[in-house]
């Protein structure tokens, strides 16, 4: 994220009755961040205030309507708060960027660990549980083929295609290629498709005790359920089991994670055991989708960048997470 200018900060939050001696730094606004995010001070509830970048202001308003049409449904998520005008969402531009405010509830609670993962299967069967609400719900929305609704494309076209145009070499390009491909390949229906939070790890969740909160509907698109579902398991996938950037060593723990996971989900939404034979495919998504967007990082650790090289050239490992 660019640096935030005071005066758009302060302008944006006037327009949601906020004064900016009442904006205290919670997190974000930094060169790899979406955002940057305060707490209010000033009201009786105590709120946050973002304020991101953005480039295609219809884009973020179907996504916020989105998340708000979650709430509305008594769906546990960060749910944008209507200003006095109305708005879900106020708009600020300098010179060359974009910014967009929304204003939330401050959700309580604490991000949960690898160790939470592993041992608290209530709390993954509640995340499994929040998750299939909002899947059920999303098949009752009207927007469900893209977030961008002038956009003719699936969603996960779209997404492709702005990935590819971030890809650093022609080598990841044409990977890109091929899991368009892959997943053009695929059965697209309401039950199987539609518009996801398409982010939905440990970091953008909230748990308070075995209570669960979606966060950061940022990357919400119309896109695979599945994708939501192999998404969970980032976390571990990294820290514990490998499967992210070293091969996968200890399959039994992801199994364990989804039998707690689609257990709670499934007293939502019914998902296909297609779908679950599926999971490799977005395992596979995801793992280029980091190293495209990671690049800053990546680019200067030469063991990391061929670490996960090498987990994008072997895909032989992508059927131990079949369910």
């Amino acid at each position: 994220m660019k640096p935030l200018k005071d005066e758009i900060r302060d302008s944006l939050a006037e327009r949601f009755g906020i004064k900016s001696s009442e904006l205290i730094l919670l997190g974000g606004g930094r060169e790899d961040s979406d955002g940057i995010v305060y707490t209010v001070t000033g009201n009786e509830k105590r709120q946050v205030l973002k304020i991101s970048q953005a480039e295609d202001e219809k884009l973020v308003k179907s996504v916020l309507e989105f998340a708000h049409y979650l709430g509305s449904c008594g769906i546990h998520v960060s749910n944008p708060i209507r200003n006095t005008r109305g708005n879900i969402y106020e708009v600020a531009q300098d010179e060359n960027t974009m910014y967009i405010a929304t204003l939330m509830d401050f959700i309580e609670g604490r991000v949960p660990d690898a160790n939470d993962l592993i041992h608290n299967e209530k709390l993954v069967y509640e995340w499994g549980k929040l998750t299939g609400k909002m899947h059920k719900m999303a098949k009752e929305y009207p927007v469900w083929k893209n977030a961008n609704e002038e956009d003719p494309r699936y969603g996960f076209e779209a997404e492709i295609d702005s990935l590819s145009k971030m890809a650093p070499n022609e080598e990841i390009r044409e990977k890109w290629e091929q899991m368009r491909e892959k997943l053009r390949a695929l059965p697209i229906s309401r039950d199987s498709y539609g518009f996801i939070h398409n982010d939905n790890h440990q970091m953008n969740i909230i748990a308070s005790g075995e209570e669960i909160a979606v966060i950061d509907f940022d990357c919400a698109e119309c896109h695979f359920f599945a994708n939501d579902i192999l998404l969970p398991i980032q976390g571990l996938l990294f820290d514990v089991t490998g499967g992210m950037m070293n091969p996968i060593s200890k399959p039994e723990v992801l199994k364990k994670f989804y039998e707690s996971f689609l257990a709670g989900y499934r007293t939502e939404n019914e998902i296909d055991s297609f779908w679950l034979e599926q999971l490799g495919v977005f395992l596979e998504y995801r793992r280029l989708l980091l190293y495209t967007v990671l690049q800053g990082w990546l680019s200067q650790d030469e063991q990391a960048n061929a670490a996960f090289l090498q987990m994008i050239h072997n895909s032989c490992d992508l059927n131990v997470i079949t369910i």
